[in-house]
């Protein structure tokens, strides 16, 4: 009787079902008896005491103790659970070979291995929380061996894809502390540097000093699509595997294989634009570093041709720099010639257009997107608040004269009157 109740006193602070079960099986078992119970029981009062020091909780309160003993055998249960498989035989010598405590200690070997591990595939991510913290959060929550084998194996991948960017940006002649600013996601950093040693310019891998940019990614995907349109195939070169440790060489040719498969027939595929090919590639796959010291970046300068081509004439410092530009926008919401500055005949058939045809408001978008990236938000946004307040003016067929419409217009538009 005496034995069942101490087998109960341990088990009763227990919220992790396998070390309860793996003592009672080495009771009935007699795999333990009476004088290693004892043993254990007091090893963890005394570890109990030891854990509430560790997390800064007074030994003096009650509930913190209990609290504590909860810890240790979730501890205790978390490194059996794993050690063994959950086979209780092996868990119950365990328990006859081990001090409680060592068991305990095993258990926080386990959670600060994975605490020493990269928690997501980004360069510069770091743990918000304290080592401490980390294994208080995870013991609260009792951590499962079934989840805790989960979470190690991400976070093995995460260090190891790490380690493979790290290898290849440093092959690249590169340095990671760009990347780490900028957070910046490590697949897709592996991609573009697979990308770079095998498909890069001679130029190009002759002036491997930075991480490469958004120019140089361009300057790679003109190539390749060149290439394909002279010959029917693309040149590529391996040679760089020769180098690779053997620990990355599957993910490499796993990846390598990707991008033949998946991205080179986007590249070389002439019926979309290249910049929107790179656009859509570096928005989910590949990544660059942004040039931060300029507003707009000279990779975005050269998409815009046809942007610059149409709105050359804006000064985008001055204060009408608006009406210019939704003059623009109406032309080609209306179908008509794109201009800058109407004459109000010119924006009555833009009005005639739009009330017989409908708004083109793709054609709009479409060449808002055109623009420098860093000012298409904007620029929508500018549109998007005129065309809500505009369109009453724009389709009310009951201004016949296109008098109100007009007034409207000129206060918002480029619009001048035909001097007499």
């Amino acid at each position: 009787m005496a034995s069942a109740q101490k087998i109960h006193s341990v088990a009763a602070y227990d919220n992790a079902p396998f070390f309860e079960k793996a003592l009672k099986y080495a009771v009935q078992n007699n795999v333990i008896d009476q004088a290693r119970l004892v043993e254990i029981i007091n090893d963890a009062a005394t570890g109990s005491l030891q854990i509430a020091e560790y997390f800064d909780e007074s030994i003096h309160l009650r509930k913190n103790l209990e609290t504590s003993m909860k810890r240790m055998v979730s501890l205790v249960s978390l490194y059996l659970e794993d050690a063994t498989d959950g086979e209780l035989d092996k868990a119950a010598q365990l328990l006859k070979d081990k001090p409680f405590r060592a068991l305990s200690r095993g258990g926080s070997q386990m959670l600060k291995a994975l605490y020493n591990l990269p928690e997501d595939e980004h360069f510069g991510s770091i743990r918000l929380e304290n080592e401490r913290d980390f294994l208080k959060k995870g013991l609260n929550k009792e951590l499962s061996v079934i989840k805790y084998r989960q979470s190690f194996k991400e976070c093995e991948h995460y260090k190891h894809h790490i380690n493979l960017a790290t290898w290849l940006v440093k092959k690249l002649g590169a340095s990671t502390k760009e990347l780490s600013v900028t957070h910046a996601p490590v697949e897709h950093v592996i991609r573009t540097s697979i990308l770079f040693l095998t498909y890069g310019t001679k130029k190009a891998l002759s002036k491997r000093t930075k991480f490469p940019d958004e120019t140089v990614l361009f300057e790679i995907f003109s190539s390749i699509r060149r290439e394909w349109a002279l010959l029917g195939d693309v040149t590529q070169s391996n040679k760089f595997l020769e180098d690779v440790p053997e620990q990355f060489q599957i993910t490499i040719k796993t990846i390598l294989q990707s991008i033949q498969n998946e991205d080179i027939p986007k590249i070389v595929n002439d019926s979309i634009g290249l910049d929107s090919v790179l656009h859509h590639l570096t928005g989910s796959k590949y990544f660059y570093i942004p040039d931060q010291l300029n507003e707009v970046s000279r990779f975005d300068k050269r998409l815009a041709g046809e942007w610059v081509a149409l709105t050359g004439d804006i000064d985008t410092s001055a204060d009408n720099e608006d009406l210019l530009l939704l003059t623009l926008f109406l032309c080609v919401a209306a179908g008509i010639e794109r201009k800058t500055k109407l004459k109000v005949f010119e924006a009555k058939k833009a009005v005639l257009n739009i009330r017989e045809h409908g708004l083109l408001q793709n054609e709009v978008l479409n060449l808002i997107k055109a623009a420098p990236h860093d000012d298409v938000k904007q620029l929508t946004s500018l549109w998007d608040e005129f065309i809500d307040e505009a369109a009453p003016y724009l389709l009310d067929s009951s201004d016949e004269n296109l008098h109100e419409v007009i007034v409207y217009l000129t206060e918002r538009c480029n619009i001048h009157k035909t001097k007499k």
